[in-house]
């Protein structure tokens, strides 16, 4: 959710439709993602890009994808641009559960990678509450992914062009 506030308050008008959506089943049976994907159908909408974020809200490492070797390959030139950051772990492959149902031939779909390593100590825990989240890892996963989609929006994922430059 925080994405669409960080574009806002960075005075940034979308060209295209970002929605942000909050799933609920992943665990039993993918309902939500199934649901909006077939709702998502019978409205003749196209996605042409999906990112989930659900492996846990710590630093942020980059990200996986699975689409069309062309798009992947577009996203993978912005990869530069995130490695200042040390955000710059870019993977063909994977992407999240959620958004797999709206997975198509000519759409990307991706997944928020964060740093792996406390996962377990709180995923499905006692201890996997709202007061155990580190705000500051959160706000740097949220501004990780407004980075990827400004770019998506801007650029678009439909042919490969030069890939903005970082300036010294």
């Amino acid at each position: 959710m925080d994405v669409l506030r960080l574009l806002k308050i960075s005075g940034i008008k979308p060209k295209r439709t970002i929605r942000v959506v909050l799933f609920m089943n992943e665990e039993n049976g993918l309902r939500g993602g199934k649901a909006y994907a077939k709702e998502a159908t019978r409205k003749g909408e196209n996605h042409i890009f999906a990112l989930e974020s659900d492996s846990g809200g710590f630093t942020p490492r980059g990200f996986t994808f699975d689409g069309p070797d062309y798009k992947v390959d577009k996203i993978m030139q912005w990869k530069p641009l995130f490695e200042p950051y040390l955000i710059h772990y870019f993977k063909k492959g994977g992407s999240g559960a959620d958004i797999g149902p709206l997975k198509k031939s000519t759409n990307v779909l991706a997944g928020l990678r964060p740093d792996s390593q406390r996962y377990f100590d709180h995923h499905h825990a006692a201890n996997d509450t709202f007061d155990a989240v580190n705000k500051r890892e959160l706000e740097l996963g949220a501004a990780t992914m407004t980075s990827l989609v400004y770019l998506v929006d801007k650029y678009g994922l439909n042919s490969i062009e030069k890939t903005p430059q970082l300036k010294d």
